[in-house]
């Protein structure tokens, strides 16, 4: 049935990451409300959406990378984290 899917150790380890975020976003909610504010995306934002931003954010700069830069996967990643926790922190 997922025979199309190449299911290999760094993807499972991208599923398994969103899917422990989302119960982890979950739980978090359900113990201490999001704030919504304005950050310097010049957006109203709450928790989630910033970590719907910074997920995207982080996918779209890793494919960015990958095209533009040859090689140092382990650099552009690092990268795309900070890029991610500055969204989440400020965002």
């Amino acid at each position: 049935m997922l025979k199309w899917m190449v299911w290999t150790l760094p993807v499972a380890i991208v599923f398994i990451a969103a899917f422990l975020l989302i119960i982890g976003l979950t739980i978090w909610g359900h113990y201490r409300t999001p704030r919504i504010r304005k950050g310097f995306l010049r957006i109203t934002t709450d928790r989630g959406d910033r970590v719907y931003i910074s997920y995207i954010s982080f996918a779209a700069f890793m494919i960015l990378w990958i095209a533009l830069v040859d090689g140092m996967l382990y650099v552009g990643t690092g990268i795309g984290v900070v890029l991610a926790a500055i969204i989440l922190k400020w965002g």
